[in-house]
């Protein structure tokens, strides 16, 4: 079976509830690629891709070597993973974490992320920008060298995972910023909840 249809037919959410110790494990086998590169990380409701590859051209504009890593995709597994600009191979990404994933019993959005963080250190990238998907301090993404944390917006969603008020979804969200980490809001509804962050 292809790393691709292995990835396809994991569970996207975990049996045994949301936390980061399967993520943890996961990476600690991997040797940890998370820390080889500082990261942009890109937390919100809506227009999370569109944030991400917005701030990965911007990146690249300065003359930086990117990775970058959405979710959803639209078309296909390989739009998950882009180093440079470009769409890495998704067979050679996942493939390179598929044996340390079936170890730890990780789900697809966790191999998927394992697959893009050992994909950037690998290639040598001077900043990673990385998409959450739930978002919030279980995330699969909350294991990164966050510089810089984006929240594009809050609307309900998620409710039993999140919270079940858009403050409480906010809460969540921004819970995935370091002490150093600059937050950028889009206004300041929220600026409350991250008032000791730059």
């Amino acid at each position: 079976m292809s790393a691709v249809a292995w990835v396809a037919g994991l569970s996207p959410w975990p049996v045994d509830g949301f936390g980061l110790d399967r993520m943890r494990a996961l990476l600690r086998t991997l040797g940890d690629p998370q820390e080889a590169f500082p990261a942009v990380h890109v937390v919100g409701t809506n227009g999370k891709s569109t944030a991400t590859l917005t701030i990965e051209q911007l990146l690249q504009a300065d003359g930086l070597r990117t990775g970058a890593t959405i979710s959803p995709h639209v078309r296909s597994f390989a739009e998950r993973i882009r180093i440079g600009g470009c769409e890495a191979d998704p067979e050679e990404a996942l493939g390179r974490v598929r044996a340390a994933a079936e170890e730890v019993a990780a789900t697809q959005f966790e191999a998927l992320t394992a697959a893009a963080l050992a994909a950037f250190a690998e290639a040598g990238v001077d900043v990673a920008v990385v998409e959450a998907v739930l978002g919030g301090r279980h995330d699969a993404t909350n294991v990164l060298r966050s510089r810089v944390v984006l929240l594009t917006n809050v609307g309900l969603e998620h409710t039993d995972v999140l919270g079940d008020t858009v403050e409480a979804i906010a809460r969540e969200k921004l819970a995935v910023a370091p002490e150093h980490a600059i937050v950028v809001l889009p206004d300041e509804t929220y600026a409350h909840l991250v008032s000791d962050r730059e």
